[in-house]
């Protein structure tokens, strides 16, 4: 019973401290507020300033009314105009009107350029010109100047003009800057791809008065001379190397087919003898294989035997004018030749000589 008697006497006291606290909670409290300063710090006057207010009618009627300082915009709209009021930026920072427009809106400026993209636009027949013949005198290199781009403004407005591809075989290499320089000067620049490549970079310029096809021609082949130079040597490279895979893929079927005919001349006391390997002939650019005919141990006649794109040609000439009569030229298709086919082909070339020194011997 003194137990239960403790409890309720806990719980009044309890209770009656939660009341005192609440009571004292809502006697302290008051309206949310803004200092003056912080009003005058929003400069916007579109911003929206919200002051909570307690739910307690009474404390609302003895909350003072605290009205915040007009904002004052920075020009005043006309009534109805629908136009919204701009507060001045703090810090002295300027609005877009107000700010110095950019250096390329200089009229002075636009003009210039203006005349420039001009002079520009009547060049345009004379580089026409110039690049058709720089390419027909690029092209056995295997160089091309390929077609222009969209005109453009160059790096920091240094010139206006255009880029073009300069194709290796068919492979882009480089890119062809052409432009008009504000200086007034037609610039030409070689810029390779990739780094390795650094030795067809080139620039070359010329006072733009008076140019025409001749001379923009001169101006490209100029700076095109270290590309020129090295597509030359690349094509001739290849060229060579494509020969003598040509070349080899035959070989063995030439030895074997050069075998058989000497196993048919021997019975006529001729043979043909390979006077050199087969090597690379620069004036005829193609490999070629020369043999001496020999008719009984005498040099009477020389053959030569060359890879053709898809051929093979088999020549026999002599020394003496007045038997001229005795030379033979043949070609055999490369695909679908055999060895016996070949043989045939190589003794036909070379009996007539054959034949001729063999009566000549006989009647002396």
């Amino acid at each position: 019973m003194t137990t239960a008697l403790y409890l309720i006497l806990s719980g009044i006291l309890i209770g009656a401290g939660i009341s005192i606290i609440w009571r004292d909670v809502r006697n302290k409290s008051r309206d949310s507020f803004i200092l003056e300063r912080d009003a005058r710090g929003f400069a916007d006057p579109e911003a929206e300033v919200t002051i909570a207010r307690s739910a307690d009618p009474e404390l609302a009627r003895r909350a003072p009314a605290r009205t915040p300082p007009p904002l004052a915009p920075a020009f005043s709209a006309a009534p109805g105009s629908g136009v919204r009021a701009r507060a001045t930026p703090r810090d002295g920072a300027a609005t877009p009107s107000a700010q110095s427009k950019p250096s390329g809106d200089n009229p002075l400026r636009q003009s210039a350029r203006l005349a420039l993209e001009q002079q520009w636009s009547a060049l345009q027949p004379a580089i026409a010109t110039a690049v058709a013949r720089t390419n027909t005198l690029i092209a056995p290199a295997r160089l091309l100047i390929g077609p222009a781009g969209e005109p453009a403004w160059s790096y920091k407005n240094r010139g206006y003009g255009v880029h073009r591809r300069l194709l290796m075989e068919g492979e882009s290499v480089a890119w062809l800057r052409l432009e008009l320089l504000a200086e007034g000067r037609l610039g030409v620049n070689v810029k390779a791809h990739r780094d390795d490549g650094a030795g067809l970079n080139a620039s070359a310029d010329m006072a733009a008065v008076g140019l025409d096809g001749e001379r923009v021609g001169a101006l490209l082949l100029d700076c095109l001379a270290p590309a020129t130079a090295f597509a030359a040597h690349h094509a001739e490279i290849s060229e060579v190397e494509a020969s003598k895979q040509a070349w080899e893929s035959v070989n063995g079927m030439i030895a074997a087919a050069l075998s058989a005919t000497n196993g048919a001349l021997a019975q006529a006391g001729a043979r043909l003898t390979e006077l050199a390997p087969a090597a690379w002939e620069n004036e005829l650019r193609r490999y070629r294989m020369a043999l001496s005919v020999e008719v009984n141990g005498d040099d009477v006649a020389r053959m030569h035997i060359e890879r053709l794109p898809h051929e093979l040609e088999v020549a026999v000439g002599v020394r003496e004018p007045q038997l001229a009569a005795l030379g033979r030229r043949r070609r055999i298709p490369v695909d679908g030749m055999t060895i016996h086919a070949l043989a045939e082909l190589i003794a036909s070339c070379a009996w007539p000589t054959i034949a001729r020194f063999k009566e000549t011997r006989r009647q002396a």
